[in-house]
This record gives structure tokens, C-alpha cells and sequence, in this order.
């Protein structure tokens, strides 16, 4: 299967089993980009969603990742 075969079928599941299979993607990679816990996404993004007007930049979050 090609890899735009790939998109168009992963395009079809749910958002919940997109983010699994992206995460799965992730880990799999030899070297993590970076080390960021899903809890610590979930926590960012309930941070976003209770106060939006507050932004927070890809730089702000790499700092408190290589810290």
C-alpha cells in the first residue's frame, strides 16, 4: 500500500484512533523528536481549551522540554 493510500484510509477512523495510530507512529520512530508525555499533552490541552485567548508557542513549550 502507498503512503497516500495510507492518508485516505487512516482518514477514515475515528479522531480517537487517529491520535492512537499517530501516537504508535511516534513511539515507533528510532529517535523521539520529543520526550513529552501524553499526559502532559492532555494537560496542555485542557490548559487550551479552559483559557484560549492565552496562546502558548511551539518556543514556550520546547523550553519547558529542554530544560
Amino acid at each position: 500500500m502507498k503512503l497516500d493510500e495510507i492518508v485516505v484510509e487512516a482518514s477514515k477512523l475515528s479522531e480517537q484512533e487517529r491520535a492512537s495510530l499517530a501516537s504508535q507512529l511516534l513511539h515507533g520512530l528510532e529517535t523521539p523528536v520529543y520526550e513529552v508525555s501524553d499526559d502532559d499533552v492532555r494537560k496542555r490541552m485542557r490548559e487550551a481549551d479552559a483559557d484560549p485567548s492565552e496562546p502558548i508557542t511551539f518556543d514556550e513549550i520546547h523550553q519547558t522540554i529542554v530544560r
